[in-house]
């Protein structure tokens, strides 16, 4: 991005005045405001959802390493081999946990909540792949194993968006940020400026929609209430099985419908009657908008 000042004193802002203006046509000069003004309120939301408290990671750690330590006692104390499934898969959600934050202590902040999402999920396909081993625990066997297998595919594809996903970093965002978040400074961004601003902004979305993160683990919410259809199964059996299913289920479309900044600022143009499009024969030059005003 083209160099600029941070915001100062008004004296040298007025000093830094843009010089092209003067040789923009007006609707040039129109087009590129309402560009800046539409970033900047994505950029809030971006920034929101890659910033991460290094807090967060060592309270992952702790709790992680806390269930853990409780697994490995309770395998020496009941070293019973009927329960050495539900000991694995209680140790396994509590190591994905303990992984999840140590790993986001070493990431970099703008990956470190999709990394403890990651551990999050995975974690949680264990712990219901472990109270399906549990026996006249007032669930159906089918609610634990699909509610397991659901969040297992949901971590993976949301591990698998941590490998091909490329963000842009958030200190890149909040730097973005702040040369959009006053109309002062948006009037004194160039066309190439405001163009590498929006790669930015584009540069934090996945690889991988939300949706398709979190649909298998909607589907699994969906499955897991098949038994409270089974009228041969206790009253108490099927209704924990339908709040089960159903909880997880709102829980993960809640997550899905909520559109992503840099997906929210593409439908913001396309109302504005604008549209991004590559610029250059080999796309170095930026990103382009057109349309009417």
């Amino acid at each position: 991005m083209s160099s600029l000042s941070l915001p100062g004193s008004a004296a040298a802002q007025e000093a830094i005045a843009p010089a092209w203006e003067e040789r923009e046509a007006r609707e040039d000069i129109a087009q590129r405001r309402e560009r800046a003004a539409l970033l900047a309120p994505h950029f809030t939301d971006a920034i929101r959802m890659h910033s991460s408290s290094i807090a967060l990671p060592i309270l992952f750690s702790g709790v992680g390493a806390a269930g853990l330590a409780s697994s490995l006692a309770w395998s020496a104390d009941a070293p019973q081999p009927t329960d050495t499934p539900l000991r694995i898969a209680f140790a396994a959600s509590s190591a994905a946990i303990l992984a999840g934050g140590l790993a986001g202590l070493a990431v970099p902040e703008t990956y470190r909540r999709d990394t403890l999402g990651t551990a999050g999920l995975l974690s949680q396909g264990s712990l219901w792949l472990g109270f399906a081993f549990l026996e006249d625990d007032g669930l159906a066997r089918m609610t634990p194993v699909a509610l397991s297998a659901g969040f297992y595919v949901s971590g993976f594809l949301a591990g698998l968006n941590l490998a091909l996903s490329d963000y842009t970093p958030v200190s890149r965002l909040r730097a973005d940020h702040a040369l959009v978040a006053t109309p002062a400074w948006r009037a004194r961004l160039s066309g190439a400026q405001i163009a590498s601003i929006e790669r930015d902004l584009l540069g934090t979305a996945p690889a991988i929609p939300n949706w398709a993160v979190y649909l298998p683990a909607a589907l699994g919410g969906v499955v897991a209430t098949v038994p409270a259809w089974d009228g041969d199964l206790p009253v108490e059996t099927r209704v924990l099985s339908l709040a089960s299913g159903l909880l997880n289920s709102a829980w993960s479309f809640a997550l899905m419908a909520h559109d992503h900044p840099a997906q929210s600022y593409q439908q913001d143009l396309r109302r504005a009657g604008l549209r991004v499009a590559p610029s250059g024969p080999d796309g170095t030059a930026g990103l382009t908008v057109s349309g009417e005003f």
